[in-house]
């Protein structure tokens, strides 16, 4: 005798089916039981993944930043290079410029010599002759100041009033 001669035969169709079901939730069971430590370990990857993409647009963000402070920095560089040949330039034609103006007054200053060495002519002479100067005798010194040149105070001279 078995046991499928033990059930009524109305109900071995159900047995057979509950059976079936019972075995397919053990295998059920069984399969998460295998895949749940792999499905735990593809979620911890995928949120490490994502803290991962998450910092790596962080990095991305602050290199951006960093980039275009530079930038603002090389352009703020070459602005000012800009200013320094500009200003190198102004200082080079101003010292081409005095080294000019130098140049001639060396060419005046010994036309001026040459002319001082000759002999004074007459005429000019007597044109600025004056008793102060070819005369000492004639010569006096200039008025005396006054030792306190500023007025007292006092009441107001009739011009203020």
């Amino acid at each position: 005798m078995s046991l499928a001669d033990l059930i009524p035969v109305q109900f071995r169709l159900l047995a057979a089916v509950g059976i079936a079901l019972v075995l397919l939730l053990v295998g059920a069971g069984l399969v998460w039981w295998g895949l749940s430590p792999r499905i735990g370990l593809q979620s911890a990857r995928a949120e490490h993944a994502e803290q991962a993409l998450a910092d790596s647009q962080q990095l991305v963000e602050r290199q951006a930043d960093v980039l275009a402070e530079q930038q603002k920095q090389i352009g703020q560089i070459t602005a000012l290079d800009q200013r320094m040949r500009a200003l190198e330039q102004t200082i080079t034609r101003n010292a081409q410029a005095q080294n000019r103006a130098l140049e001639e007054l060396k060419r005046h200053d010994q036309a001026v010599a040459d002319y001082l060495a000759t002999v004074v002519p007459a005429a000019l002479g007597r044109l600025y002759e004056r008793p102060e100067t070819t005369d000492p005798a004639a010569y006096h010194s200039p008025d005396q100041l006054p030792a306190d040149p500023v007025p007292t105070t006092g009441a107001a001279g009739p011009a203020h009033q």
